[in-house]
């Protein structure tokens, strides 16, 4: 079964946004409409409660009116007596039907009937029989009893709403058990669910930076893999055909470069036999000014080697043709192989240089680590003014080898410290030499000490000028 993937992120935020919040706003609404009825029953309890409540009072009070009208008549004979006892009694017949038409207790309607029906025999009584008769006096004592059923109706009332308003309490701890529940549901939910939405938003868009990153990183060997809402899996298609053509675009550069490597070297060497050639005075003696020139074509003839050298090693490592050849090697006569090769560069800037050199072997391929020096020393001959010191570094320490190569120029600014071993990149210029670099000697020299399980940086100095440090373990792990 095929997952649901939204077509877009908006459309996965709503969805998201809805899951989490209809949940929450159907218990809202639950709970306004419980307690919406709890008030409207309770309101309704109160009312019913108070008018029965008045009913059973006024029931009482018009008794026991009723019998002090009819037992003052009864002794006095008066008439007039006798018509407030009649207002009394049409009070009690309104106030009975009153009572009836409430919601009374179960059985309070027959004792209001019997009550109706009591009162009614006394009234007749007493209209029929003159005051002093005994038929008169006997039925005055039916009051007694219409006192006490009445009293009873408004005990009955009493409990009734002692009984109201216990189910009210009732149904709010209810409604309260009801939303604390929901509150311990709904809550850790809705969390849930935004925590688990808020991966599958944040998931894509990580992916899309980190497909990015690999990019800007010059990783193209693996693809851009983007799952979720449509709209950004496209854009991981997108990114992809950007990966394949920018692979494209790396491969022909490799490849142009080898090219032009090659067909340099071939001329540049007849150019470098040649001056060597007229520099030993083979086709004749020169005179100063020719020596001169013969000593620039050398010179410069000798440098443009050197960047076509980088220019070839560096398509041989992007191209990952270049092998290590793992020997036994002494990093002290590496270094001091190197130093001889920049020997007339030294004399000719007048440069004090001054090693500290421990033997120190490691595990790894002579040629590569050579260029490794070479390439650290001649971008310190490069970067140092005339009549200043130079210093290289080799000792070991917890299983590494270390080689640190110091100048006396300018130094490298704080935030170029890992531009630098960018491909290309070029700092400062030089201040002498008519060639300027490829920018790809450090960036070699960084693959070349990697390869070897090792690494390069910038430290800081106490000197002025720049400070390289490059770290190799003494034995390779398979």
């Amino acid at each position: 079964m095929k997952l649901y993937r939204p077509k877009s992120i908006f459309r996965l935020i709503l969805i998201g946004f809805s899951l989490v919040a209809l949940p929450l706003i159907g218990a809202l609404i639950i709970a306004t409409v419980s307690v919406d009825r709890l008030v409207s029953h309770s309101q309704h309890t109160l009312v019913q409660s108070v008018l029965v409540t008045q009913g059973s009072q006024l029931l009482v009070e018009a008794i026991t009116a009723m019998e002090r009208n009819a037992r003052q008549y009864q002794v006095l004979g008066d008439t007039v007596l006798f018509e407030v006892y009649e207002e009394n009694h049409e009070k009690f017949i309104e106030t009975t039907r009153t009572l009836e038409a409430l919601e009374l207790a179960e059985g309070q309607h027959k004792l209001i009937e019997d009550l109706r029906v009591i009162e009614d025999e006394v009234y007749v009584i007493l209209q029929t029989y003159p005051y002093d008769a005994p038929e008169t006096e006997e039925a005055l004592a039916g009051f007694t009893e219409l006192a006490q059923t009445a009293q009873q109706i408004l005990d009955d009332n009493r409990n009734l709403i002692s009984r109201g308003f216990e189910q009210i309490q009732g149904k709010a701890e209810r409604i309260q058990q009801m939303l604390v529940l929901e509150a311990v549901a709904l809550v850790p939910a809705a969390l849930l669910l935004s925590f688990l939405f808020a991966i599958l938003i944040t998931r894509p868009i990580r992916q899309v930076d980190q497909a990015i990153r690999q990019l800007g990183d010059g990783q193209f060997s693996d693809p851009a893999v983007v799952t979720g809402p449509r709209d950004l899996e496209q854009l991981g298609e997108r990114l992809n055909w950007l990966r394949n053509r920018l692979l494209e675009l790396e491969q022909e550069k490799t490849k142009f470069l080898q090219h032009i490597s090659h067909e340099l070297k071939t001329p540049l060497t007849a150019i470098r036999e040649g001056a060597e050639l007229m520099n030993e005075q083979v086709v004749g003696e020169l005179n100063d000014q020719q020596r001169e020139i013969v000593d620039i074509l050398r010179d410069n003839s000798i440098q443009l080697q050197k960047l076509i050298e980088d220019l070839l090693n560096f398509s041989m490592l992007r191209s990952r043709t270049s092998k290590l050849f793992h020997n036994r090697v002494e990093l002290k006569s590496v270094i001091e192989d190197v130093l001889d090769d920049h020997k007339a560069a030294l004399l000719s800037r007048n440069l004090d240089l001054r090693p500290s050199l421990v033997p120190v072997s490691v595990d790894g391929d002579r040629e590569k680590l050579r260029i490794l020096v070479d390439n650290l020393v001649s971008n310190a001959i490069k970067y140092s003014p005339d009549d200043n010191p130079l210093w290289i570094f080799l000792s070991s320490h917890d299983n590494q080898a270390i080689i640190e190569v110091a100048d006396s120029g300018p130094g490298i600014p704080e935030n170029e410290h890992d531009r630098v071993f960018d491909a290309f990149y070029q700092g400062a210029p030089a201040d002498k030499g008519h060639v300027r670099g490829t920018g790809l000697g450090l960036s070699i020299a960084r693959e070349y000490a990697q390869a070897h399980g090792g690494d390069i940086t910038v430290i800081k100095s106490d000197r002025t000028g720049a400070r390289l440090q490059v770290l190799l373990p003494l034995e390779q792990t398979s």
